[in-house]
């Protein structure tokens, strides 16, 4: 693939994201990050999806986060817990450096399916 397409690629995927953004309601309160989650990220650095068990989250960061899209390992902390996701004041860690949430709207699982399906792309 030529440069030019990988980017417009990846500009696609991320206004994928961002069409969504601002319609969904936004998670209220922190909660608690089971064992089976999943993170589907589209090669952009200002966010993620998150699936946690029956729950789906799309997670907006603070600016950009360079260290997104190439990390191996990503880890949420909130409130200095890990495995604790905060709507404001939370943290992506990953091998890479650290990069903070800004906004963190909830999803229903046939959103987060389509969303996953764009980013893959």
């Amino acid at each position: 693939m030529n440069t030019k397409r990988l980017c417009l690629a990846v500009l696609l995927a991320g206004a994928a994201f961002a069409a969504h953004a601002g319609d969904k309601p936004a998670l209220e309160g922190c909660v608690e990050l089971g064992a089976q989650q999943e993170i589907v990220r589209n090669g952009g650095s200002q966010a993620f999806l998150l699936r946690d068990g029956d729950s789906h989250y799309r997670v907006a960061l603070q600016g950009s986060c360079d260290s997104l899209a190439i990390a191996s390992s990503i880890s949420i902390i909130g409130e200095g817990a890990e495995g604790r996701l905060c709507p404001s004041g939370s943290q992506i860690k990953t091998n890479r450096g650290k990069c903070e949430v800004g906004k963190v709207e909830l999803l229903d699982a046939d959103e987060f399916a389509t969303l996953k399906r764009r980013a893959r792309r």
